[in-house]
């Protein structure tokens, strides 16, 4: 005879069948919606657990693994923790092996936290190989004639330059088919769809994230993997079903195991995943909101300062004293309140990249001393700031003679060269004394409020050295990495710190619970940046999100406008050629800030939505916008086709629509059957819009 744990809130329900002494997940859905739970033997745990020596399962999959199987009930118990609902589930291995699973649900929302933990309480020393955060199974059953048509698989692409890019797919198109297996047999294919990152870099290839969409049923399920390393999921089928396991580093994609001794433990990084009604677009509004009650709270995200970057499309890491001083004249003018001098301020060449570790600025760029460019910086009404790469030493600097052998990535005996670029491993207590002494020398030198991290190598897999396998000693880097962050803000409360990696390539919950603002890509195009732009809230805030709005001379009236509706319903991070516009360009963006301090207050507070869905790298028309209880800030680009689109809103009623910028613009909206229609000028042209 079998139990139901059915726990949850009114949004979402987890249910867990108890059943000859097995835990099993049988359902993850809507509330209020008729349980359509999936049969026990089909059913997974909540996590796939190996160790060295269990049974591996067929092919590559990482569902179906030995120890999992091992697996018997112990207890389970709720609790109220921190304003957050719990469930923990205890598993235990009749050789001593726990799985202690905790749920969390933050109020009403439909998202759902996981961590997993496994605790070696046998009398030997175990080798754990895999943990996953979350397994499921279920969400499609291939005795559903209409499974292949319903079921849709969204993957976010997040390359070089071309960041937030979600594509759609069926099953079948991926490989998965019903190869005739049933549900009362005991096999499944080998087949697997295999989302990964590998090193340390977080994002190169995709964002860790996913989602599965049941079209028939009206239900999505979203995922982030909060790992700022390396981490994996795949969808596949497993007993004639649709499956998901998802997680951290491990064995077989990232060289990662863990040596357990009697009593020790080890916890995966935590899944959020969110179940709601509708597509997609619909579940990344609570993510959202799970976003902002997971991160650390800081002012900046309150009052969403704007920053002004000297690099992109501007100096181009080529700063002096010289250059810098007409620019931060125009960054004021424009209504910036921060000022971040970027890369190469500490070189007196610019073939700098394999000699950085010293972070002293160079005399021959300032030959009147560093300081007074700072003191110009506040002496025009902003906040000073500064680039910093802290996770690197070039391989000719001397500091990579200064630091013990310990403080760096090796493999095999050597260093690891990712570049011309050491990887400093922060483990070290070492690289921590150092990294801490440089950024508190630099701002009490200089009097920093704003530092910008940037991160542009992938040391690999990790470190052989003081850890069993390179994978294990990559996540406590990591981890560390991320200690080190938040002593930081410890010592210095006030400080605004942007988590940058070439751009975009470290977009991951578990750094940007720490850091308040992110760089979103190092695009120089500001006509490809709109699908950037508009894609950002997929996977980070919106009020943490840095978009470069870069405005240059050669733009005309509209084109300016477009590059600056880029970064109006996010963080607009003003670069380019402010100081070479002409007074009414400049004016122009003067009037674009004005614009925004008028309403940014109610960023934090908003939610995303995309009227014509998630925008396609080459789409003609790109739609975005923020919404609360006030209306919609709708932003809207033009990047060729017909001069008009036609924008479903969600309660589909006709309301009071206005150009917010350019605010000289008042025609080329119409209301038409609960449908806003948008016209555009040109087919290079963009508009921010106010519905109430």
């Amino acid at each position: 005879m079998s139990e139901l744990i059915d726990w949850g809130n009114s949004a979402v329900r987890l249910r867990i069948a108890l059943e000859e002494g097995r835990a099993v997940v049988t359902g993850l859905d809507v509330a209020g919606r008729p349980a359509d739970d999936i049969p026990s033997r089909i059913a997974t745990p909540p996590a796939e657990v190996l160790v060295a020596g269990g049974r591996l399962p067929q092919g590559q999959r990482h569902v179906g693994l030995g120890t999992s199987a091992e697996l018997r009930y112990e207890r389970h118990t709720t609790r109220e923790v921190d304003g957050r609902s719990q469930l923990e589930l205890l598993q235990r291995t009749p050789a001593g092996v726990v799985l202690r699973s905790t749920f969390s649900l933050y109020g009403e929302l439909p998202v759902l936290r996981v961590e997993q933990e496994v605790v070696n309480e046998s009398g030997t020393a175990v080798a754990l190989e895999h943990l996953s955060s979350l397994t499921l199974n279920g969400f499609a059953r291939f005795r559903d004639e209409d499974w292949r048509e319903r079921v849709r698989l969204r993957i976010p692409h997040n390359t070089l330059l071309a960041e937030f890019n979600w594509t759609e797919h069926s099953l079948p198109s991926l490989g998965i088919v019903d190869v005739g297996f049933t549900e009362e047999g005991v096999h499944s294919s080998k087949s697997r769809v295999s989302v990964s990152s590998i090193g340390t870099q977080s994002t190169t290839e995709y964002l860790p994230m996913g989602a599965l969409e049941d079209l028939g049923r009206d239900r999505t399920w979203a995922w982030q993997i909060e790992a700022n390393g390396s981490w994996q999921w795949e969808v596949g089928d497993h007993l004639a079903a649709v499956y998901l396991s998802a997680g951290g580093p491990n064995d077989q994609e990232h060289h990662w195991h863990r040596r357990l001794a009697p009593g020790e433990s080890f916890s995966a990084v935590p899944l959020a995943i969110a179940c709601t009604p509708g597509r997609l677009e619909d579940a990344l509004r609570p993510l959202t909101e799970y976003r902002r009650l997971i991160r650390r709270p800081n002012e900046d995200d309150e009052r969403l300062p704007i920053v002004f970057n000297d690099f992109m499309n501007a100096l181009m890491a080529d700063p002096t004293e010289e250059k810098l001083l007409p620019v931060i004249a125009a960054a004021a003018a424009a209504g910036s309140e921060y000022f971040c001098v970027d890369a190469g301020w500490y070189s007196d060449e610019q073939g700098w990249w394999n000699t950085v570790g010293d972070w002293t600025e160079s005399s021959a760029r300032f030959p009147g001393g560093f300081v007074r460019v700072f003191d110009a910086i506040r002496a025009a009404g902003m906040v000073p700031g500064l680039w910093l790469e802290p996770d690197v030493v070039g391989v000719e600097s001397p500091v990579a003679d200064r630091l013990p052998s310990s403080a760096f990535f090796s493999r095999h005996g050597a260093r690891v060269d990712s570049q011309g670029r050491h990887q400093l491993d922060f483990r070290s207590p070492a690289v921590i004394g150092r990294m801490d002494a440089v950024v508190d020398r630099l701002i009490a030198d200089y009097g920093l409020g704003y530092l910008k991290f940037d991160y542009n190598i992938n040391g690999g897999i990790g470190t052989d050295v003081g850890s069993t396998s390179a994978g294990d000693a990559l996540l406590e880097h990591h981890r560390a990495f991320l200690r080190w962050i938040a002593g930081l803000f410890e010592r210095h409360p006030g400080l605004v710190i942007e988590n940058c990696s070439s751009g975009g390539a470290r977009i991951d919950y578990a750094s940007m619970a720490e850091f308040s603002i992110l760089s979103t890509s190092d695009q120089t195009d500001h006509v490809r940046y709109a699908t950037i732009a508009a894609g950002a809230p997929s996977g980070v805030t919106p009020e943490q999100a840095a978009v470069w709005v870069y405005p240059q001379p050669e733009f005309g009236r509209e084109e300016l406008r477009f590059a600056i509706v880029n970064g109006l319903l996010a963080r607009p991070q003003l670069s380019g050629g402010m100081w070479r516009l002409d007074d009414a360009q400049l004016a122009t963006v003067a009037e674009a800030m004005a614009v925004y301090r008028s309403y940014r207050e109610r960023i934090p507070g908003m939610t995303p939505i995309w009227p014509i869905g998630l925008p396609g790298w080459d789409d003609r028309w790109v739609a975005q916008g923020l919404v609360d209880d006030d209306g919609i800030l709708l932003a809207v680009w033009r990047r060729g086709g017909d001069e008009t689109v036609r924008l479903p809103l969600a309660d589909g009623l006709a309301r009071r629509a206005e150009v917010l910028f350019p605010t000289d613009v008042e025609t080329g909206l119409e209301w038409q059957d609960g449908t806003l229609l948008v016209t555009l000028p040109t087919e290079l042209s963009a508009r921010l819009i106010r519905i109430r």
